[in-house]
């Protein structure tokens, strides 16, 4: 009787560079997304409260310096642009001013005129999910 002889068995042999690539481009998406986060946290002294809500996230956040100054993206912006960028936006939303949420930051030694022309200027856009951020001590 006549056995066959084995083939030797192959090694099965994993591709890396796939995989390397995929970590990669996640490692640059994750560095860029967090760079932009920071843009919008602008270092500002907000007001203390003892007893605050979680922040929830929000599509666009505007901060108000100390002088008054409204940065949008980490850069100032005029009413005008402002209020652009707020139909922009409502339009990409479909038209519909209660899915978008925005988050003021405005600094507690800045004149609350500032703030109160903001909320005045969302709520005539429509926009009524609007939060200020406080700090909890």
């Amino acid at each position: 009787m006549r056995l066959r002889k084995r083939s030797p068995s192959t090694i099965l042999a994993l591709n890396m560079t796939p995989m390397i690539d995929v970590v990669f481009l996640l490692l640059i998406f994750f560095m860029t997304v967090s760079q932009v986060s920071k843009l919008q946290r602008e270092p500002i002294q907000l007001p203390q409260v003892e007893r605050a809500e979680e922040q929830q996230s929000a599509e666009l956040t505007i901060n108000v310096r100390q002088d008054g100054t409204i940065l949008l993206a980490g850069k100032p912006v005029a009413s005008e642009e402002l209020a652009r960028e707020l139909s922009r936006m409502k339009n990409r939303a479909g038209g519909d001013p209660s899915r978008l949420r925005v988050l003021i930051r405005a600094d507690e030694r800045s004149a609350s005129r500032t703030v109160n022309e903001l909320v005045t200027g969302l709520s005539s856009l429509g926009i009524q999910a609007v939060r200020i951020a406080v700090e909890v001590p």
